[in-house]
């Protein structure tokens, strides 16, 4: 690999040069770095937050709202509570002084209010503090329709495991269950369709393919999760995630449709990263899985 300022000349400076290869270096690990989105702290507004903040809702801030778009945008309003900041700050903010939920009983501290379901957990709080910390950036462009969640909206989660909305059930390596997400576009002629597993314990995980939605899209119950594809099964690649992330496709391998031999436009399909989990959680099975997607592909 070549590396910017090969060919630098004697004479210049050597604090110039050290201040290149340190702009270079910081540079570099800007381009490498996973940063928070919206998209990632979304479930925990809706988890926490939706009973009093959807549209309408108290004090009129909809951050729990399921509308993404209209959650972010409430979150970047201007707070009375913490001056200066967006009201999305001050959620954490609150989080965290033990007044946000008003009626939940929270100390803000993860490890006294452990137990209580109301309360945010320390991944929960984790999570908001890193998207604050990067900025408080918006939503990502995703693809398709979550279904098959593991917060108790479906089926239950085999022992009260539930994770948060948008997500599978807990599990050893997350209080808030794998997430699957979907971005580019689903198209037949122009396939970029990227599947993401986060919260991925770092063992064995496969992305599958489903004509069908298990058990009309609640899920049935798969070792410490749920299982939310069924019909005819394609498994489109196996990984090791890297610090909890894992995708699919990867440079060289086959397009989501190719792989999955999607038929024509207007078909339908559904996806989900399954895994194991590293030894017994909470029933003699080791496996679980990630929330489900529903995408119709185009032409």
């Amino acid at each position: 690999m070549e590396y910017p300022y090969a060919q630098e000349t004697q004479s210049e400076p050597l604090m110039m040069k050290a201040a290149h290869v340190l702009l270079f270096l910081f540079l570099s690990a800007l381009s490498v770095r996973a940063q928070t989105t919206f998209s990632d702290v979304h479930p925990v507004f809706v988890t926490r937050c939706y009973s009093c903040h959807t549209l309408g809702g108290y004090g009129g801030l909809a951050i729990g709202d399921s509308n993404i778009n209209l959650a972010y945008s409430d979150s970047q309003l201007p707070s009375y509570y913490s001056p200066g900041q967006t009201k999305g700050y001050a959620s954490l903010i609150r989080i965290l002084d033990g007044t946000m939920p008003l009626v939940g009983g929270c100390t803000g501290d993860p490890t006294v209010d452990a137990g209580n379901p109301a309360c945010a957990t320390a991944e929960e709080i984790s999570l908001l503090q890193s998207w604050i910390t990067d900025g408080q950036l918006g939503p990502t462009p995703s693809t398709g329709i979550s279904f098959c969640d593991g917060d108790g909206s479906g089926t239950g989660c085999p022992c009260n495991n539930s994770g948060i909305s948008y997500s599978g059930c807990a599990h050893s390596a997350s209080e808030l269950g794998a997430r699957l997400q979907a971005s580019g576009t689903a198209s037949l002629t122009s396939d970029t369709l990227l599947l993401k597993g986060s919260r991925l314990p770092n063992t064995s995980a496969v992305f599958v393919q489903g004509t069908q939605q298990a058990n009309g899209g609640l899920g049935t119950v798969f070792g410490d999760g749920l299982l939310c594809v069924g019909g005819s099964l394609v498994r489109l690649g196996t990984r090791i995630p890297s610090g909890g992330i894992a995708t699919y496709p990867q440079p060289g391998e086959a397009s989501v449709s190719l792989k999955g031999l999607v038929p024509s436009a207007g078909t339908v399909r559904h996806y989900q990263v399954l895994f194991r989990n590293p030894g017994s959680y909470c029933v003699p099975a080791t496996s679980s899985g990630s929330n489900g997607i529903r995408i119709t592909w185009t032409l």
